[in-house]
């Protein structure tokens, strides 16, 4: 019997983990096509926008891009440290508000795309 305990433990914590490691995935993949989507966007917007900085407008597309990339990967860094922090003083309901957090910027970062592509 404690064999069959054992093995039926396994079986649940070897699922518990591939179904973390599958939304993470999942995760991963989604925030990457949401990130190219809006990377397509703003380098068409950088062109139109009257705000953009001068430097930014004459550069290249591949400049524009790296420059897009950079800000994104500071903000992810910055917006999870911040959420990892809070979960950790607060005491905070992991999953609940790292899942939250991962809606909101990747929800923020595809309504960027879109006010990029509508930007006149």
């Amino acid at each position: 019997m404690l064999l069959l305990d054992t093995v039926e433990w396994l079986l649940w914590v070897g699922l518990e983990k591939g179904s973390v490691l599958a939304t993470f995935f999942i995760m991963f993949i989604a925030t990457s096509v949401v990130a190219q989507y809006c990377e397509h966007h703003f380098v068409a917007f950088t062109a139109r926008c009257a705000y953009v900085p001068a430097w930014l407008q004459a550069a290249s597309s591949d400049v524009k891009r790296q420059t897009f990339y950079e800000t994104f990967a500071l903000a992810a860094i910055a917006m999870w440290s911040a959420t990892v922090l809070a979960v950790y003083v607060w005491d905070l309901p992991k999953r609940t508000y790292l899942g939250l957090a991962y809606s909101c910027f990747t929800g923020g970062a595809f309504g960027l795309a879109n006010f990029f592509q509508q930007y006149p």
